[in-house]
């Protein structure tokens, strides 16, 4: 808090990059966020913020906050019941399940939205508890393909260094609208101003951030893997690739030159839409360059060939060098992952042959099933087949593709949980939903900071306390344990008498404990919440989780911790004490490039260039058939969730926070309009083969011929103070297809959606 107690210091909840901000409040209660700005004391942030923050006051005061726990009736409509009740009646119908048919048959999906994580950390001592196995997340909608190419290659997830690169990719991304990078808009102003420096930007609309491109590559949708086939067999076949580099550090290097110098470069440039000898300029700069960071995002994470182009973007910059040196990307340290190293069992090919769900087979990447597969699983009469499902922070129906169908099978369940703030379009389909204070009305955390070669951690204070009738999910999650009396009274009095006596005695008794009794580690962030918690000072209980995370990560990273200060017998408590004193991000662990390789896990430590099942995938590219298409029937290639000025997922609800023209429709390019005589501002009737919805058009000559656009985020019902239900735009996923997924993650097609739009 500053000086000022109205003026608190707290991080943004809308994106994952979590700016640092102060937030005034006033109104009649106190509790309005009346002025938000940057925290200038911000490490990585240092004042800047997009308007996007300054706007979520929407988020923590609106109409459709929960306030009590909520029933479902047998005719499908919702009663209040008091906590006690809800609690015993959660645990006994869990443990139903858990006993009748074993807790691999319950699901968990969730545990932290943009903003708020310590939900997920918690949640692993319910999971321990329920004896949980699968679990799944919005990242699995979105980078276990991502996750998976890292893991594989590098074994690790990295922080492309674009503020310090001589040449910047961005494939896929929006920053200037979407930020989704720090201080995203005085970046590109930078790279812009300085002509030794050069951005080359990868994506079929002329985007905001593509006006600061020095190339602007406008793939045609749908064909990225061409595209970056094409850099890719450019770089092989004019050897611009690092010899002396890949000896020492790569591994897999002859099968991946083989096949690219075998690559029709100029063929494959001209289907994906480009002029060839602008995408051979753009591999040229890239393989000339001192140092080179690529960003890629949702917009290939989730449309046609997204794991293996994501494959693709890296070859680009391993095969030139681009790795463990300053402005090309590191192997980062972080206080807890937010998406896992994936442990891969590879056969004598080398070809991974990944864990997988019981009845659909779907892959398991980093611990993740993949979202878009989670009703398939369910709706079915296998032996196997899921009995319930925990949904924390989290809106599945909402944001995953076939809406419908997941509605279907949450209802098709024996049990079903949601904790939310709000009576989300997945609370709606639950058998219990439990109120959660907000993200500002309790301690939090995200696990997202991923810079290099130092590394924050901001651990946030309660701005406000906690509306009324609402719990913390620590405290939700430690009743519904303490109902189901999985442990014996008094067997954690020698822990809770330890903490009286001060940490470093804690510490002792609580690795002490854990060794000798083996009841505790499954339910390791209850423990802590119940023993140590109580010892923090008043509501500061939920913090007991992040004690533990420092101790491992000093224990784990001890050479990265020390050189931020964080050495000796006791670095995790100081650490964990200098977390809870802070107003802002603390540096956690400084890393150096020479980690950035001795941290492979590779044998000796190489990257690995082959992975033979992508290498493989990338010989249906020389059919030059598009995985999806367009048709006669369909002839729009429409983007189900596009980033605009002001969308922010699900996590405001109230329609009222967007301002402008045409915040919510439908964008399509004016020659598209006159072909199909379809006029600015007409409203109109969007199809795909999924579903259907009436919405205004507008133009936007930013976009590329024969494409759609919705804005992510909307749809969402919300009714005012009065009652009244606002209009809030479309909501995509009623017209996504889940059957439409990339073959080796799972991640769903969200942005080359087959469609067609005529007069409503």
């Amino acid at each position: 808090m500053t000086a000022d107690n109205t003026v608190r210091s707290s991080a943004c909840n809308l994106c994952f990059v979590n700016c640092g901000i102060t937030v005034e409040l006033g109104g009649d209660d106190g509790r309005q966020f009346v002025k938000v700005r940057g925290d200038e004391r911000h490490p990585t942030s240092r004042g800047y913020i997009c308007n996007k923050a300054a706007r979520i006051d929407y988020y923590q005061n609106h109409a459709a906050r929960l306030t009590s726990p909520m029933r479902r009736r047998p005719d499908g409509s919702y009663e209040e019941v008091d906590w006690e009740t809800a609690i015993t009646e959660v645990a006994q119908r869990l443990a139903a399940v858990k006993d009748t048919h074993g807790g691999e048959r319950i699901f968990y999906y969730g545990g932290g939205a943009q903003g708020n994580h310590l939900v997920g950390a918690s949640a692993l001592g319910l999971r321990g508890a329920l004896g949980v196995r699968y679990m799944g997340n919005a990242i699995s909608q979105e980078k276990t393909g991502l996750a998976w190419v890292m893991s594989r290659m590098i074994g690790g997830m990295t922080h492309p260094e674009l503020h310090g690169a001589e040449v910047a990719v961005i494939v896929g991304k929006n920053p200037f609208m979407s930020n989704g990078m720090d201080r995203a808009r005085p970046w590109l102003k930078e790279m812009r101003a300085d002509p030794s420096r050069c951005l080359i930007v990868i994506d079929p609309r002329r985007t905001e951030t593509a006006d600061y491109a020095d190339i602007h590559l406008a793939v045609t949708p749908g064909r990225d893997a061409w595209c970056m086939a094409a850099i890719v067999g450019h770089i092989v076949q004019q050897d611009l690739i690092a010899h002396e580099w890949l000896a020492q550090h790569a591994a897999g290097l002859e099968p991946v030159l083989a096949y690219f110098k075998t690559v029709p470069v100029d063929e494959y440039a001209a289907f994906a839409g480009l002029e060839p000898a602008l995408l051979r300029r753009a591999a040229e700069r890239i393989g000339a360059a001192n140092s080179v960071a690529l960003e890629e995002d949702l917009g290939i994470q989730m449309a046609p060939h997204s794991t293996l182009v994501t494959y693709l973007n890296h070859l680009a910059v391993l095969l030139t060098g681009n790795y463990g040196k300053p402005g090309t990307q590191g192997m980062i340290t972080q206080l807890a992952q937010v998406i896992s190293l994936h442990q891969a069992r590879l056969d004598e090919n080398g070809v991974d042959q990944l864990k997988t769900l019981p009845v659909t087979g779907a892959p398991l990447i980093s611990g993740l099933y993949p979202g878009a597969m989670l009703a398939e699983e369910i709706l079915n009469d296998h032996p196997e087949r899921p009995r319930a499902l925990v949904i924390e922070s989290a809106n599945p129906v909402h944001s995953l593709p076939g809406a419908q169908s997941l509605r279907d099978a949450i209802r098709s369940l024996e049990f079903s949980l949601c904790v939310d703030v709000a009576m989300t379009e997945t609370a709606r389909e639950c058998d219990y939903v439990l109120p959660a204070s907000s993200t500002f009305e309790k301690w939090e955390a995200t696990f997202f900071p991923r810079n290099f070669p130092a590394n924050i951690f901001h651990l946030r204070k309660p701005l406000l306390s906690a509306s009324p009738n609402t719990l913390t999910e620590q405290e939700i999650h430690a009743r519904i344990i303490e109902a189901m009396g999985l442990l014996e009274e008094g067997e954690l009095d020698a822990l809770s008498a330890a903490a009286e006596q001060g940490m470093v005695a804690y510490r002792d008794a609580f690795f002490s404990a854990l060794g000798s009794n083996p009841k505790l580690g499954p339910l390791l962030p209850y423990v802590l919440y119940r023993t140590l918690g109580p010892t923090l000072g008043e509501g500061n209980a939920a913090t007991a989780i992040v004690w533990g995370l420092c101790h491992v990560y000093t224990m784990k990273h001890a050479a990265e911790a020390a050189r931020a200060g964080w050495d000796g017998p006791d670095a995790g408590i100081e650490l964990f004490n200098a977390l809870l004193a802070s107003e802002t991000a603390v540096e956690i662990g400084e890393s150096t490039y020479e980690e950035s390789f001795t941290r492979i896990p590779n044998p000796e430590n190489r990257i690995q260039l082959h992975l033979p099942e992508l290498l493989d995938e990338a010989t249906v590219l020389e059919a030059l058939q598009p995985l999806v298409e367009t048709s006669e029937d369909y002839p729009f290639a429409l983007v189900a969730g596009a980033r605009r000025a002001y969308t922010a997922n699900c996590a405001i609800r109230d329609p009222r926070w967007a301002k402008g023209r045409n915040v919510t429709a439908l964008t399509i390019h004016p020659e598209d309009g006159e072909r199909f005589n379809l006029p600015e501002g007409a409203t109109v009737k969007l199809e795909t083969d999924t579903g259907s919805a009436v919405i205004d058009l507008a133009y936007d000559e930013r976009m590329h011929p024969g494409t759609a656009a919705l804005p992510n985020g909307q749809g969402m019902r919300f009714a005012d103070e009065t009652g009244k239900v606002l209009p809030t735009g479309v909501y995509a996923n009623e017209l996504t297809n889940p059957q439409n997924r990339d073959r080796f993650a799972g991640t769903p097609h969200h942005k080359f959606v087959p469609a067609r739009i005529s007069l409503a």
